[in-house]
């Protein structure tokens, strides 16, 4: 019987959930890359009975043919189809896939958190990166703060705001999530009054809704307004937010670098981390790892999980 695990990148598994992998009686091998290519991919699936994505390599059509024998692909996040566009061929070959939804939830929130704040009271100008010392600066207690997608991040941030006693939270969301609503005063409604109203706009989309926010939305955000994007890039028209930031009428922060035209303006204006940040925490690396290898091995022994997504 075939009992070989393939798992990618260093993140993932801890070592206590490699000890349930081999109590379970299967053998790991690593491909101990971020971004293993296509090729390496093929080669490495090859023989395989189980494959734990812990990097951001994408499995393409070629790589489910090269698998000869793989049963099951688990994801240890939540955005999956970004990583698998294979997953209808995996799906036709018999081969489940699961992910593990909300690991990194709290992690992205609170990063989401952290540039809120630090833009808001305005940190970067007023420390060493920047030039100015005093400056009387909004709370959150008196602003309106937006939140475009309530999923797991989503519903995380929301709570967050709601013990620091933000000012109002709105959201715009696909589906009413009234428990939530109820519990933190986030009231639900449409694109133009959030983007018009709120102080504060946090976007929590996943990838496949492609670019939400256009230049046509941008233009209805008040003056000075914040936007805070730790989804993807791509979800705001690049172009369109450059003039706004240029003419200082808006303020973005984002968690990974868009192009070097961004960081020829103030810190005030614009920040980014220089690459994906938010999701890397311990507790956050430490639940996907369990939640994944949770999946694998149920999806191996019973073919059925919580979490299996095909």
């Amino acid at each position: 019987m075939n009992n070989k695990i393939l798992v990618t990148d260093s993140l993932f598994i801890f070592p206590e959930h490699e000890e349930m992998i081999r109590k379970a009686g299967y053998e790991i091998e690593r491909l101990d890359k971020p971004m293993a290519t296509e090729e390496e991919l093929m080669e490495a699936i090859t023989g395989k009975v189980g494959y734990i994505l812990g990097g951001i390599e994408k499995v393409t059509d070629k790589v489910i043919a090269a698998a000869d024998d793989l049963k099951v692909i688990v994801f240890t996040g939540s955005d999956w189809k970004q990583f698998i566009p294979a997953h209808e061929l995996a799906t036709k070959k018999g081969i489940a896939i699961a992910n593990a939804p909300g690991a990194n939830s709290y992690a992205v929130a609170e990063y989401t958190m952290t540039l809120m704040l630090a833009m808001t009271r305005n940190i970067f100008e007023l420390g060493r990166t920047g030039k100015s010392t005093f400056q009387t600066r909004p709370s959150l207690k008196e602003l309106t703060v937006g939140i475009i997608g309530m999923g797991h991040i989503g519903s995380e941030v929301v709570r967050m705001l709601k013990g620091l006693s933000a000012g109002k939270i709105l959201n715009h969301n696909r589906t009413q999530k009234p428990e939530i609503e109820k519990e933190t005063r986030a009231m639900l409604t449409d694109l133009e009054t959030l983007l018009k109203t709120s102080d504060i706009v946090t976007i929590h989309i996943p990838k496949s809704s492609g670019q939400f926010i256009g230049k046509e939305h941008l233009v209805l955000m008040k003056d000075k307004a914040l936007i805070v994007n730790c989804a993807f890039p791509e979800a705001i028209d690049s172009e369109a937010l450059l003039e706004e930031l240029k003419s200082e009428r808006l303020r973005a922060a984002y968690d990974k670098s868009i192009n070097t035209d961004f960081d020829t303006l103030p810190f005030g204006i614009w920040f980014r981390s220089n690459a994906d940040t938010a999701y890397n925490t311990h507790e956050a690396n430490l639940k996907g790892s369990d939640m994944g290898v949770t999946s694998l091995l149920n999806l191996l022994s019973k073919g059925e999980d919580q979490y299996k997504v095909n």
